[in-house]
């Protein structure tokens, strides 16, 4: 680009107008952006990570620097970066026609054949779809349906929801409180009291004692959850909501059978089950769902984030049989469903789900996370070797790192060390993007495209990065 004097611009030049630009976007950040689940103090020493183009599974940031993406956005952008198919399909149906709701009977082709494919691989043909915008939505969709369904029924005092004490379900009012993690409740509450938690079986440190032996812990066998079914008096309990892969609790990954045993308990107190799949629908676990781990089909499910692949968002909650059924039932007798979303089967949004849904059927892309998925567990396993890591644990592409003070008593970290969120910041410096979640845990689910070679050398970095930094402190 010519200059004002009629000479070139330098490289020189352009670097330090690309800083200038840089250090403006940097500046408004500070000034007028609120970030979630972010420090704000600490924010205005570090700055905001600015990231301005996505290709593949690397995203560029506003500094120069490229970094694998080694949480898919958010758990979203599972088919990666700079999918023209998907901007095309978003093109398409604006061009055509950019917004419908679906109050009062209305809708448009995409939320149609959208709803009925999701129905059809999922919950089965007599299963139906509420769309949403996310996946808080989503599980506050759930909550108030299973709760609507035992109050349609005579039963208004079945109204007890129960969760994992690890369970991330979103941060809604209902869903705040349905997250476990103590933390994302301070300075929120009150909260209503009918919805109560139980132990995750999180096996590493697990509430009934460790070593944790699966067939004999009363956790990983559904005997908790029992308990609290009885606590609470099965006649209050209205449903128990899960995630078949504890997401934001710690990549906390139940052994085989637990969903089976949790699905048992429901039937036999009459509980209704709701499997949240917002992080673990469409493949993630190498499975197309994550309750086809154990073979369990639920009375709700809940998805969002990966369903368009992060493009635009889109929620939803698929009713099957049973409930889909007490719901056309309660119309009869002129009682519509009083709930309800603005962008509710958005049809920009649902076309693009389409799209991403012909994507990972055509590339084969559930195998192949199934396949990465083992690659990823070998890589995991050199992790052991170091001293502060005290647990992996992966399945598919969901891994988490769990880091210790003590790898013998399983000490964690005096909080005010940070630990992992300085091993992620110096991941990001040495190109490699990770979550530092609650209790020193660190997560890593890269999108499903990611190859062999990109999972190694992420593991080695992961590797050099807490020695080098164990070192420094």
């Amino acid at each position: 680009m010519g200059r004002a004097d009629g000479g070139v611009a330098s490289d020189a030049d352009r670097a330090r107008q690309a800083a200038a630009a840089t250090a403006a976007l940097v500046a408004s950040d500070l000034a007028h952006l609120v970030h979630p689940l972010t420090n704000h103090a600490r924010l205005g020493e570090s700055g905001p990570t600015v990231v301005v183009e996505g290709a593949g599974c690397e995203l560029l940031l506003a500094d120069g620097r490229r970094v694998l993406d080694g949480i898919s956005g958010l758990w979203t952008v599972n088919l990666g970066y700079g999918r023209q198919e998907l901007v095309e399909a978003a093109a398409a149906q604006m061009s055509r026609l950019a917004y419908c709701t679906t109050f009062g009977g209305t809708a448009s082709p995409p939320a149609i054949e959208l709803a009925e494919r999701l129905a059809l691989q999922t919950l089965g043909k007599d299963s139906a779809v509420f769309f949403t915008s996310g996946g808080s939505e989503a599980n506050e969709s759930a909550i108030k349906l299973a709760r609507a369904h035992w109050a349609s029924q005579g039963r208004p005092q079945k109204s007890v929801v129960l969760t994992h004490d690890r369970a991330y379900h979103g941060l809604a009012i209902a869903t705040t409180q349905a997250t476990g993690l103590a933390a994302y409740h301070e300075g929120f509450g009150p909260f209503a009291q009918d919805i109560h938690h139980f132990p995750a079986p999180y096996q590493y440190r697990c509430p009934a004692g460790v070593p944790c032996d699966p067939e004999q812990c009363g956790v990983c066998r559904g005997d908790a959850l029992e308990e609290a079914i009885v606590a609470a008096g099965s006649d209050r309990v209205a449903a128990v909501l899960v995630e078949p892969v504890m997401g934001a609790g710690g990549a906390i990954v139940p052994p085989r059978g637990y969903l089976a045993a949790v699905r048992r308990v429901c039937d036999r107190h009459d509980v209704l089950l709701i499997a949240d799949e917002v992080v673990t629908g469409f493949g993630r676990t190498g499975h197309w769902l994550g309750v086809q781990r154990d073979e369990v089909t639920p009375d709700l499910l809940t998805f969002a984030k990966g369903i368009t692949n992060g493009y635009i968002p889109l929620g939803g909650v698929v009713l099957g049989a049973k409930l889909w059924s007490w719901l056309r039932d309660a119309s009869q007798y002129d009682t519509p469903l009083m709930h309800g979303f603005t962008h509710s089967g958005h049809p920009v949004a649902c076309a693009v789900a389409m799209a991403c849904l012909d994507i990972i059927e055509r590339e084969g892309l559930v195998a192949e996370v199934a396949a990465r998925g083992t690659h990823l567990a070998a890589e995991l396993a050199r992790l052991t070797e170091l001293e502060e890591v005290g647990d992996v644990r992966s399945v598919g592409l969901i891994a988490g790192i769990e880091l210790v003070a003590d790898r013998e008593t399983r000490e964690r970290f005096p909080p005010d060390q940070h630990r992992s969120q300085l091993v992620a910041d110096e991941l990001q410096m040495r190109g490699l993007r990770m979550r530092p979640l609650l209790d020193d845990i660190l997560l890593f689910a890269p999108p499903f495209v990611i190859s062999d070679e990109q999972i190694t050398l992420a593991i080695d970095t992961i590797a050099e990065t807490i020695l080098d930094t164990r070192a420094a402190r």
